[in-house]
């Protein structure tokens, strides 16, 4: 079952999914002299940026590219964990373009050189 959430920073406006999609969400916004004008929400159309899936997001006429696996793992688990190392995101499958929340981890630099590792071995299965 795919469940939405609010990402942070940008409530009202986008939701992330467990399934690692984004969807913008129907909103009114001003519009000159006018009332407003209404925004029909819908699923962003994911891009590759660099070897990652990003997307856009706008808000207050301001345009951000975001990688989608921070914004799942920002949306569900929080913001990364303070950490005497960087903190990373770990793809636990070894395929930077599966953003599912069950594949994604935050961990250490040293974590996810290690997983590197093992699945250029061959000891984790990659799709």
């Amino acid at each position: 079952m795919e469940l939405w959430t609010s990402i942070p920073g940008y409530e009202g406006f986008y939701e992330a999914s467990n399934y690692g999609h984004i969807r913008s969400l129907t909103r009114s916004v001003p519009y000159g002299r006018h009332t407003g004008m209404t925004y029909k929400g819908r699923e962003l159309k994911l891009f590759i940026s660099g070897s990652y899936l990003s997307v856009k997001l706008a808000r207050a006429g301001i345009t951000k590219t975001v990688y989608v696996h921070e914004l799942v793992l920002l949306s569900f688990a929080g913001a990364r964990p303070r950490t005497t190392g960087r903190s990373e995101i770990r793809h636990l499958d070894g395929d930077k373009t599966n953003n599912q929340l069950s594949n994604l981890k935050y961990g250490t630099a040293k974590e996810n050189m290690a997983d590197r590792k093992l699945h250029k071995l061959g000891l984790i299965a990659t799709k």
